[in-house]
């Protein structure tokens, strides 16, 4: 009989505990994630000395804000990740307005790219339940299907109300700018903002590794090569960290979560604040939102228990460690695109899970369930709605504008 084969750390003593190993695991892929972030920072503002012109008019333009839902929509749903896309979102500003873009120009649209972040994310759901759809009955994935659905009927609630209000008022922006101004001219935040740049960031990242790396990237490839290689490359560090973090921190809490999340269905507060919690732990409400696809697939919970909990993720995928990082590595810029994202989630949790109109996102998500399992297949009905809803529009609405 052929000796089994030992890992190799199985000689390491401090490597021996799995626990360990994780956690090495989650503290690697967030310095990863920090320095991506970055790194993401530098590439955009060498693209930006590039190409300054033409994406003057790209954000400046009439069209910017529905063009930029459109790429935080399409950019969340092939990455599979909302936080990389907010986060991207306010470091590539930050850097841009560094570059010489008016602070206006970056929040007009960088709000929608955030809008369109949030509801890219959730077609997560679905893909989950693609992959449990084997097996279930078709009965039974039918019954699924409205659970499935209803983060895309929250999300998309929420942002075709204030995506309009936005478009045609610029609610959020000109909330936010206000509270720019307060962050700059009364919390003296510029200040704050330096001191953290010049410490440990610059000293373990921005010297050793980014700027180096810059250097050589723009000797070999020109300014505006090394800024695409820059920016690309640290961009797809952020999925790959994120995704670290996530399912590292989501193996630390494995043991035991299942019975946890099946008694906090027993009241809508207790939904919400597991959903909540959950989420703030792993850093994605991708994650958090997708754990509860298999309970609606056996039962264990129906769309009107489960609501409270996916609310519960969205909010706190607004406010948790990675995204509070993003905020603060994009500065002033940061710090105001950071605070449209907890406004949009503030608001939304207000309208529909507080307000007497809590009942309309599980009402419609209801009826649309019912309307796309019409079809014997159900399977396709819910393949067409994904294609068409998150990467079909999207890439006309671009493509148009």
């Amino acid at each position: 009989m052929a000796e089994k084969e030992t890992a190799w750390y199985s000689n390491i003593p401090i490597l021996s505990s799995n626990r360990v190993r994780l956690i090495i695991t989650v503290g690697l892929s967030i310095f990863f994630f920090i320095s991506s972030l970055e790194g993401v920072k530098h590439g955009f503002k060498l693209i930006f000395s590039e190409w300054q012109a033409s994406i003057l008019i790209m954000i400046t333009g009439n069209s910017a804000a529905i063009t930029g839902l459109a790429l935080g929509m399409l950019s969340t749903a092939l990455v599979q990740s909302s936080s990389a896309v907010v986060a991207a979102t306010m470091v590539s500003m930050s850097g841009m307005v560094a570059s010489g873009l008016p602070m206006d120009a970056a929040i007009k649209f960088g709000v929608p790219m955030i809008l369109g972040a949030n509801i890219g994310t959730t077609v997560t759901n679905t893909i989950v339940a693609f992959g449990i759809e084997r097996g279930m009955t078709m009965k039974e994935f039918k019954d699924t299907i409205p659970g499935v659905i209803v983060d895309d009927v929250y999300e998309g609630l929420t942002i075709a109300l204030f995506f309009i209000l936005e478009l045609t008022t610029g609610f959020i922006s000109k909330i936010v700018i206000r509270l720019g101004d307060f962050y700059v001219n009364v919390l003296n935040m510029e200040t704050f903002f330096s001191a953290f740049e010049n410490t440990i960031i610059d000293i373990l990242i921005e010297d050793p590794l980014i700027k180096p790396m810059k250097t050589l990237a723009v000797d070999y490839l020109g300014t505006l090569g090394g800024g695409v290689f820059m920016f690309v490359f640290w961009f797809v560090v952020i999925i790959i960290s994120m995704g670290g973090i996530t399912k590292g921190l989501e193996k630390l809490i494995e043991t035991g979560w299942e019975d946890r999340v099946k008694a906090a269905f027993e009241s809508p507060a207790k939904s919400f604040i597991t959903g909540f919690t959950i989420t703030f732990i792993v850093g994605s409400s991708s994650i958090g939102s997708s754990l509860v696809i298999p309970f609606l697939a056996t039962r264990v919970v129906n769309l009107k228990t489960a609501y409270p909990y996916l609310v519960g993720c969205n909010l706190a995928t607004a406010v948790d460690m990675s995204q509070i990082y993003g905020y603060i590595a994009g500065g002033t810029v940061g710090m105001v695109l950071g605070s449209a994202h907890v406004l949009l989630n503030l608001m939304a949790l207000t309208l529909w899970f507080i307000s007497p109109l809590r009942f309309v996102p599980v009402a419609l998500a209801e009826w649309l369930g019912g309307k796309l399992t019409e079809n014997e297949n159900a399977v396709y009905s819910l393949f067409a709605w994904v294609i068409a809803v998150f990467f079909v529009i999207p890439i006309i609405i671009i493509y148009i504008f």
